[in-house]
């Protein structure tokens, strides 16, 4: 009895202090949080009269409880086996993808290309030796402030430039050497080409000349275009086209 006097006190002290604070939140506790706190204590209250009274009735409720917990603890285990079973179906399809492109990557000869990542001295030598330059292109939005501040965008005087592409697209189709093969550059018209490609990496080193003559006939465009960064890959392009296939 005394713990009931004491929840009314406390009940009595709290709404005290809320009403001191603000009539809204004084409101809110007597005619929501309380009503609903009472309420579950009313239904507490007469559940134990109940089943004081009615030992079948207590007994059936605590074996549905334990049933409803039982069935619980079951579609939970399910549940997590279900989403283990999923993460290693997906895994086990992640790594059947990664040893399928590993295979693809790695073979002497591919049935379609392959995505490589390329460097500095790559696209340099790929501009020297076949005059190709391996550019990406880029877009630099213009925007102004329009009335009002709003910023807006004017395609129109967007500003288009190109910078070495840091991948290419290539098929090898012969191995020649260590780590050299015969490939076809697939974005640009399947030219043939000669590449130093090292084993399970995904990376194209350099390019070598179709002919070892190259080296012997063009040896001072080699000495002054390699490693010169004075120029674009599209003027080192340029001067393979001039030298090369101009004389």
């Amino acid at each position: 009895m005394w713990q009931l006097i004491a929840f009314i006190f406390i009940l009595g002290l709290i709404g005290a202090v809320l009403k001191w604070i603000g009539a809204a939140l004084y409101i809110i506790f007597f005619y929501v949080v309380l009503p609903i706190i009472g309420f579950t204590l009313l239904y507490i209250f007469i559940r134990s009269v109940y089943h004081a009274f009615n030992p079948d009735a207590k007994r059936a409720y605590l074996e549905r409880k334990t049933k409803e917990a039982e069935e619980n603890r079951k579609r939970k285990e399910q549940e997590e086996a279900e989403a283990k079973a999923k993460r290693e179906r997906e895994e086990a399809e992640k790594r059947r993808r990664e040893f399928e492109d590993q295979q693809h990557r790695d073979g002497d000869q591919q049935a379609t290309p392959y995505t490589y990542k390329i460097g500095k001295h790559g696209n340099e030598a790929l501009a020297i030796r076949y005059g190709i330059a391996n550019q990406k292109r880029k877009v630099k939005e213009y925007w102004y402030h329009a009335k009002g501040g709003e910023q807006k965008r004017n395609p129109d005087r967007d500003k288009v430039f190109y910078e070495p592409a840091d991948i290419i697209r290539l098929q090898k189709t012969k191995k020649v050497g260590k780590d050299l093969y015969e490939v076809l550059l697939t974005d640009f018209r399947d030219r043939k080409a000669k590449a130093i490609i090292e084993v399970g990496t995904e990376y194209v080193k350099t390019f070598y000349p179709l002919e070892d003559s190259w080296f012997e006939k063009h040896a001072d465009l080699e000495k002054a275009l390699k490693g010169n960064n004075s120029f674009t890959l599209k003027e080192l392009a340029t001067f393979h086209i001039q030298k090369a296939v101009g004389t």
